[in-house]
């Protein structure tokens, strides 16, 4: 990643921020390669390209401050924002506003991946993707999952898609 800016101060002050394709970065824990993370950005967005595997999704969650917003590449992507399922394919986008219970997954590809780009605005979540991991594995690991989320404005409301939807 490369900034690049008219003098030495943030980008955020009038320079601009250059990440070449074979650069980003990865979260502890998290296969989604972050072109630009909230610490890249003043906080005020994060860009990841997202890549899920089969049956990988979050638990059904909120941002309680963030725009949650994805642009789907590749396969299809399974959402689920408030009440409603909805299967997003290549070309498709959709933006869900803070305080809005969703969750996502893939659940109609086989084994292939789906690949969307991910904006969060305001950042902030790779940090929390790296707080997430670190939860070590037993029996309180749920609890701490949820404690790790919610320290970073995201609440834990409901299972996973894949687990609403009986596929698990």
């Amino acid at each position: 990643m490369t900034r690049l800016t008219t003098d030495t101060t943030p980008a955020s002050t009038g320079g601009y921020l250059l990440t070449k394709a074979d650069e980003g970065q990865l979260a502890f824990g998290s296969p989604h390669l972050f072109k630009a993370a909230g610490h890249d950005t003043a906080g005020r967005f994060d860009f990841m390209v997202a890549t899920f595997a089969p049956r990988t999704g979050p638990p059904l969650h909120y941002h309680e401050e963030q725009d949650d917003t994805f642009y789907v590449l590749e396969g299809v992507l399974t959402l689920q924002a408030g009440e409603e399922i909805l299967d997003l394919g290549p070309g498709e986008f959709i933006s869900i506003p803070p305080r809005m219970p969703h969750t996502f997954d893939n659940v109609h590809n086989g084994d292939d991946l789906v690949r969307a780009v991910n904006v969060m605005t305001p950042g902030g979540l790779f940090p929390m993707i790296e707080d997430m991991a670190r939860v070590p594995a037993g029996p309180e690991q749920p609890d701490g999952i949820k404690a790790a989320t919610r320290r970073h404005g995201t609440v834990i409301v409901g299972p996973p898609l894949r687990v609403a939807l009986g596929i698990e």
